[in-house]
C-alpha cells in the first residue's frame, strides 16, 4: 500500500496525504453508510410507487365498471309513485312505504361505504376491510370494491354478468372467477342486498310470490341468468333476513343474509349492519359482517 501511495504521489502531487487520510480515517465506513441510506431510500421509493400504482390501477378498474353500470340507462329522476308499487305483494308494498321510497328518485344510484371483517373458513382469523359499493336500480346491479391492504377485492354483477377478482396490490391476480356459477352467485347477492337501496325492489325484472304473512319469494332474471330467494319480515314489518341458495366456489350451499339496525340514510330507512352466513351441513359459518359508515344517493 505504501508503494502504491508513493507511485501515485509521483504522478499527482499532494494526493498521498489524501489517500493516507482516507485509509486511516472512517471515510470508507462513511461511504458505506451513505450507500446503504441510498439503497433504503430507493427501496422505499419503489414500494411507494407500487402502492400508488396499485391504488390507481384498482380505482381505474372500479371507475370503469361504475360508469358502465350508472350509464346503461338514462336517468329521468322520475319520483316513485303509488302505481309503481301495485305489482308487489302486500308485505313488500307495506315494507317499501315504511322505509320511505315514495317520492324518491326511481332511477338514481346509491354509493355506500362499509367497514367490516371477512374470513375464508371458520378456523381463519377475521381480516378487517373497508369497501365502497355502487348500486343501480335500472338496471339492477352493483360493483363492490374492498381493500384489506395489500389485498384488493372486486365483486360485481352488471346485467347478469358477475365477476369476483382478488388480487395482491391490484395487479397480481390471486382469484379470478368469471363463470356461469359466478354470474348466479353475484346475482343472488344483488337481489339480497337490495335492502341497501330498496328502490331497486320496484324493478320489473323481479317476479314475486307471497308465501305467508311474514315472507315473500323473489326471483330476479337478467339476460337469461336467474337468482331467487326468500325475504323474511319481523314483527315491525322490516326485512331482517334473506335466505337463498348460492355458490360457494363450486358447491351450491344454503346462504343467509341478516340485516340489522335500520337507520335513516338519505331519506331511506336501511339496515346499517349486515352479516353473511353459510348454512353448511357441519353448521352455520359466518364469513362476513360490516357496518354502513357512509351513504348517499346521486
Amino acid at each position: 500500500m505504501a508503494l502504491l501511495v508513493h507511485l501515485i504521489g509521483n504522478t499527482v502531487p499532494g494526493l498521498p496525504k489524501l489517500l493516507v487520510y482516507m485509509i486511516h480515517s472512517d471515510f470508507f465506513a462513511l461511504l458505506a453508510d451513505y450507500f446503504l441510506a441510498f439503497v433504503l431510500v430507493f427501496v422505499v421509493f419503489l414500494l411507494a410507487s407500487a402502492v400508488f400504482y396499485a391504488y390507481y390501477h384498482f380505482n381505474a378498474s372500479i371507475d370503469k365498471d361504475k360508469e358502465l353500470l350508472f350509464n346503461m340507462s338514462g336517468n329521468t329522476e322520475k319520483p316513485v309513485v303509488r302505481d309503481d308499487l301495485q305489482h308487489l305483494p302486500e308485505l313488500m308494498r307495506r315494507f317499501l312505504l315504511k322505509v320511505g321510497v315514495m317520492g324518491k328518485c326511481s332511477d338514481c344510484h346509491a354509493i355506500i361505504k362499509q367497514s367490516g371483517h371477512i374470513r375464508k373458513t371458520s378456523q381463519s382469523n377475521w381480516t378487517s376491510f373497508s369497501a365502497k359499493q355502487y348500486m343501480s336500480s335500472r338496471p339492477l346491479g352493483f360493483v363492490w370494491a374492498a381493500r384489506s391492504f395489500p389485498i384488493f377485492i372486486k365483486d360485481k354483477s352488471i346485467e347478469g354478468q358477475g365477476e369476483m377478482n382478488v388480487s395482491f396490490l391490484a395487479f397480481y391476480p390471486m382469484v379470478v372467477q368469471q363463470t356461469s356459477k359466478t354470474d348466479e352467485s353475484a346475482l343472488v347477492r344483488c337481489l339480497g342486498e337490495l335492502l341497501l337501496y330498496p328502490i331497486g325492489f320496484l324493478n320489473k325484472d323481479i317476479s314475486w310470490q307471497s308465501i305467508d304473512d311474514k315472507s315473500v319469494h323473489a326471483k330476479l332474471t337478467q339476460n337469461g341468468i336467474s337468482a331467487e330467494g326468500v325475504f323474511h319480515f319481523n314483527n315491525k314489518g322490516l326485512i331482517d333476513h334473506f335466505v337463498a341458495k348460492r355458490y360457494r366456489d363450486e358447491s351450491l350451499e344454503s346462504f343467509t343474509g341478516k340485516l340489522e339496525n335500520y337507520q335513516e340514510k338519505s331519506g331511506l330507512l336501511i339496515p346499517t349492519k349486515l352479516r353473511a352466513i353459510w348454512n353448511l351441513k357441519e353448521g352455520d359459518f359466518e364469513y362476513f359482517n360490516c357496518d354502513i359508515v357512509d351513504y348517499r344517493i346521486e
